[in-house]
């Protein structure tokens, strides 16, 4: 880079950076230079315009109204060449230029504003710190829709407050239209160039001025969606004017309102500092769910508006919720599908529910939720309910101070269990089973379910996996059912019946079904000759492959069963045991019938027999 040098001071103005470029063989390339964030150039270099190395110039501009500047900026060149390789240069150059703005105020009725409003002129004051020298102020007043300079002034920095020197700048704002437009500052230099500025807004307003205020623009919600509004107005109105009604129509249809604290002062409101702030609030019915359009306005005793109407769009929202649960029922655990979501434009700030019983001793929380804020709650919950009947899952949410209860009415059932006892019974006689039904309508306790519950005694033989219905009744009072059975094989019983939760079964732990085998004496000697045998005969029932009789004795004087003669059990069941006694005495006899898969063991009764 040949010139500006590096570190060197430059003078505001026309920049000429002058650059040194060696494409190193290529044929052509381009150089883009920029100083600080906002000025910029660039000069393409066309092939056969620099063959080895050669000079360039890329003009550049600072510190005219649209690039002012103080201090040292950044300098920086960037050579491209047709490869796409890249080299940069550059440093850092100071500029001599005017004193920096340090603050633009609107001066109005002798207050101070950072922004301002005007009817018909506009005055500002622009202060710097440092000394200005021989620099000026100078103030612009530029139209927001086009960026068009409406209005220009200077002045010196004459006045004096500590180590602040200030400019006053005076704008006729007559014949601009209403309207907001942009104001800017900036220090001139002799030489013509400006320094950094300052930015600020003025609203041109011809009419009376008043504001509402209508607060948080945020959607409103249902049960909340009242209107209420400040209302500032503020001389000076127009010649005799003074503030008299307030006029809120909604959706074009006019509401009462009501006006705080009721009176206007007894202002001379020609005056500047003439000032007055109520309170509007409407009344009647709150806002429905949806879009409305609000307008308020101001008028006078002639009936003409002070200040502009204010119009919105109000958006009134309302939280949604949805509670999902499965079958409730006493003592069981469920899982509850919480949803919710807050109006729109709020965040939920605190959710809790709740499972409400008849009795409050018997309701549960189910726990509390958004301990973040969010738009929405998708979340589940763990719940036991503690006792039945009719009750609620209630859903509470919160967003920004707005709040609603959320209730779903659900049933809670009582829980129901049930026993079975069955006792055994010999091979084709009559049993009863009996089965206890008890309802819990309270965690942990347990009573005896209503009569009239079906039960139905169902059994499995031994080595099969099919349940055959035995027979069904109705509970009596205690909730017991006695059913009737005839015993035919081991197996299992168990009962069947109807939850008291709908669509449900109970089915009772299994019990055995215990058949016992019959033995019947048909013939049996009670004297006997001692060493001569002497046969026994039994009815062995039922008849079963693989059933083995066992004739058992009992000497005399002893306690102790010996079996002395083992013989199958032949199809017709009649069993013949041939024995011959070895001793003379009082003995005792009798036969049992071996347990098999079937039937559990059979015995007769004991005989006694005399052995001569």
């Amino acid at each position: 880079m040949l010139s500006p040098v590096p570190e060197s001071t430059v003078p505001l103005g026309d920049v000429p950076v002058k650059l040194k470029v060696d494409l190193g063989g290529e044929p052509s390339g381009r150089v883009d230079v920029t100083l600080g964030y906002y000025v910029s150039g660039a000069v393409t270099i066309e092939p056969g315009t620099c063959d080895a190395t050669c000079e360039l110039t890329v003009p550049l501009r600072i510190g005219d109204w649209d690039h002012p500047q103080s201090g040292s900026l950044l300098l920086s060149a960037k050579l491209t060449t047709a490869s796409g390789a890249i080299s940069h240069g550059g440093g850092y150059l100071s500029f001599v230029a005017p004193t920096q703005i340090y603050e633009l105020r609107h001066l109005r009725d002798g207050e101070v504003f950072s922004d301002g409003v005007a009817d018909s002129s506009a005055t500002f004051r622009v202060t710097v710190i440092n000394d200005p020298g021989e620099a000026v102020a100078e103030l612009r007043l530029i139209e927001l829709a086009t960026g068009a300079t409406r209005l220009t002034a200077s002045a010196p920095f004459s006045s004096s407050r500590g180590l602040a020197r200030d400019a006053l700048l005076d704008l006729d704002v007559t014949d601009l239209t209403d309207g907001l437009y942009r104001v800017e500052t900036r220090a001139r230099g002799v030489d013509g160039y400006y320094g950094s500025g300052q930015v600020t807004q003025l609203r041109v307003n011809h009419a009376n001025q008043a504001g509402f205020d209508l607060g948080d623009e945020r959607p409103a919600v249902v049960g909340w969606a009242g209107l209420s509004a400040n209302l500032l107005v503020q001389g000076p109105l127009l010649s005799g004017s003074k503030p008299a009604a307030v006029r809120l129509t909604v959706d074009g249809a006019e509401r009462a309102v009501l006006v705080l604290p009721g009176v206007w002062m007894p202002n001379n409101w020609q005056q500047p500092t003439a000032k007055q702030q109520v309170s509007v609030y409407m009344q009647g019915d709150d806002l429905t769910l949806g879009t409305h359009q609000v307008k308020l306005e101001l008028f006078d005793t002639a009936g003409r508006i002070i200040g502009r109407p204010t119009t919105r769009t109000v958006l009134v929202s309302d939280f949604k919720a949805t509670v999902v649960a499965p079958t409730l029922v006493v003592g069981r655990r469920s899982v509850v599908t919480l949803n919710g979501d807050a109006p729109t434009g709020h965040l939920l700030t605190q959710c809790h529910a709740e499972l409400a019983a008849p009795q409050p001793i018997d309701s549960t929380g189910l726990g509390a939720f958004c301990t973040t804020p969010a738009a929405t709650l998708r979340t589940t919950a763990p719940v036991t309910p503690r006792a039945s009947g009719r009750s609620s899952l209630g859903l509470y949410l919160n967003a920004d101070g707005y709040s609603k209860l959320f209730e779903r009415p659900v049933t809670v059932h009582a829980a129901r269990r049930a026993t079975t006892t069955a006792p055994a019974v010999p091979y084709g006689q009559r049993g009863t089973a009996k089965v206890t039904v008890q309802d819990s309508h309270r965690i942990g306790a347990w009573t005896a379910a209503p009569a009239g519950v079906t039960v139905t005694l169902q059994r499995q033989a031994v080595g099969s996996t099919a349940w055959a219905t035995v027979g069904s009744v109705k509970t009596m009072t205690g909730g017991i059912a006695s059913i009737p059975f005839t015993s035919g094989a081991n197996g299992n019983f168990r009962a069947v019946l109807a939850s008291s939760v709908p669509g449900e079964t109970v089915i009772t732990p299994t019990v055995a079904a215990v058949s016992v085998a019959t033995v019947v004496w048909r013939s049996v000697p009670t004297s006997v000759i001692r060493g001569k045998a002497t046969t026994y005969e039994v009815a062995a029932a039922p008849y079963e492959a693989g059933a083995v009789a066992h004739l058992q004795a009992r000497k005399p004087g002893s306690t102790v069963w010996t079996t002395v003669r083992s013989v199958a059990v032949p199809s017709s069941t009649v069993t013949r045991i041939a024995y011959s006694f070895p001793t003379a005495g009082t003995w005792s006899i009798r036969v049992l019938r071996a347990a098999t898969k079937q039937h559990a063991a059979g015995l007769s009764g004991a005989a006694t027999v005399k052995v001569k």
